[in-house]
């Protein structure tokens, strides 16, 4: 049960992931209803590519979700440290939007609640094998 709690809650992160990226891809800026130069659109649509393949990493990993402790890790760390930074935009801007501090929970409340889930499933797969 824990199993499938885990690939869940893994199909739910890979989809906002997902959905994020691709309207940034997309829309660039404008997805925020942002303005900025050229530089700025481009670096946006970046990031968003790279949102996107997080995405697409964590959507690969459902099948056997218990087999990716690294993987879990690495993406785990690098969502957390971009939780950081809006948090530290927080101290220097004042509150965001709804949508940002939904992205805020994602990051520094959901993921590492992932991890510590992924965790969780793998030792249990590593002591009790099919």
């Amino acid at each position: 049960m824990e199993r499938f709690f885990l690939q869940v809650a893994t199909a739910f992160s890979a989809l906002v992931l997902l959905g994020l990226g691709l309207c940034g891809m997309i829309l660039g800026v404008q997805f925020l209803h942002g303005v900025g130069t050229i530089t700025v659109d481009n670096y946006f649509r970046l990031l968003s590519g790279i949102m996107t393949g997080m995405g697409l990493v964590l959507l690969c990993s459902i099948p056997h979700v218990e087999r990716y402790r690294e993987r879990f890790g690495i993406l785990t760390f690098m969502i957390v440290l971009g939780g950081l930074a809006e948090l530290y935009s927080v101290t220097l801007h004042g509150i965001p939007s709804v949508g940002a501090l939904f992205g805020i929970f994602m990051t520094l409340i959901y993921a590492p609640l992932l991890w510590l889930l992924q965790r969780h499933v793998a030792k249990h797969a590593a002591l009790h094998p099919h």
